[in-house]
């Protein structure tokens, strides 16, 4: 994975969830970071100070994405068992895949969590992240997904 901006991306890529089932409270915070991307609340309430807060939090992302270097990394995840959900989203871009939010409760939380722990600390997949391939598979974004998907062990 890769951190940093892939530079101008215009409208490029589509969301791609590899949750099917959606968690609502669980979910830890992960704003976007496309201004082309729509705020969406439950109940409506409060959008002009929720989309000022989002755009303020995708702003916050940005900056602190210029201010770092950009690195490459290993990163290798197991599910504990064939029902264990990764638990991210991504964005399709350019044959490469972004985190594009990290839920609660899935492998890569758990995985993150088990390198925070280290000494030294592991490398942890975030929010922003590039995955640039996955099991050896580089270029087909959607190649990726079906590996995500179908194994237990990913290296990304």
């Amino acid at each position: 994975a890769q951190l940093g901006a892939l530079g101008p991306m215009g409208a490029m890529g589509c969301k791609c969830s590899y949750e099917e089932e959606k968690a609502e409270d669980s979910m830890l915070a992960a704003p976007r970071t496309s201004d082309d991307q729509v705020l969406a609340l439950r109940d409506g309430a409060g959008a002009a100070g929720a989309n000022q807060d989002f755009k303020q939090s995708v702003a916050a992302v940005r900056q602190k994405q210029k201010a770092e270097p950009s690195r490459t990394f290993k990163y290798a995840i197991s599910k504990v068992g064939n029902d264990e959900k990764l638990g991210f989203d991504v964005r399709h871009i350019h044959g490469k895949l972004e985190v594009v939010q990290v839920f609660a409760g899935g492998a890569i939380e758990r995985t993150n969590k088990d390198a925070e722990g280290r000494t030294p600390k592991g490398e942890q997949l975030l929010m922003g992240d590039i995955i640039e391939r996955v099991n050896g598979n580089e270029g087909d974004d959607n190649q990726m997904v079906v590996e995500c998907r179908g194994k237990r062990g990913l290296a990304f």
